[in-house]
């Protein structure tokens, strides 16, 4: 899925490129570009978080955390690493509820260009579901090497 979101940002680039170029040298802009790299900075967040929390490279602020015992440590890990699990765990819920109720109403998102929103959505739930269980193999992880410490 990195892969896939390295992919999407190699488009995004190519494509602003592009637009500058017929809007400066051609004098022809195109209407397709701001939409399409939008859908595509979305598509980027939600294929690439499950990568980023396993390679752990998440934003963290330690300033409490770092003058914490191991013990403590192991036991706030696996509070917060089962509460994201959770938190993705209701996103997951809604947003694949909203992307159903996308398909079967056929919602589309009409701007330049007119794309059914659940082509647009549906990336969420996808990246939920794997951000969920991400959080939950941590989660499982952790409370291995705590019980074993123990």
């Amino acid at each position: 899925m990195a892969l896939l979101a390295g992919g999407v940002l190699v488009f995004i680039s190519a494509a602003v490129c592009y637009s500058v170029v017929m809007r400066y040298f051609f004098r022809s802009p195109s209407i397709w570009v701001v939409q399409t790299t939008e859908y595509g900075l979305l598509w980027m967040v939600f294929l690439g978080t499950a990568w980023l929390l396993r390679e752990k490279g998440h934003v963290s602020v330690d300033i409490v955390y770092s003058h914490l015992g191991d013990r403590l440590k192991a036991k706030v890990d696996l509070v917060m690493y089962t509460l994201g699990g959770i938190a993705c765990a209701v996103i997951f819920f809604f947003s694949l509820a909203y992307t159903v109720e996308s398909i079967t109403r056929g919602v589309n998102d009409v701007r330049a260009v007119t794309v059914p929103k659940w082509v647009v959505f549906g990336i969420i739930p996808i990246g939920m579901l794997f951000l969920c269980i991400q959080f939950f193999r941590i989660v499982r992880e952790r409370y291995r090497g705590w019980k074993g410490r123990g």
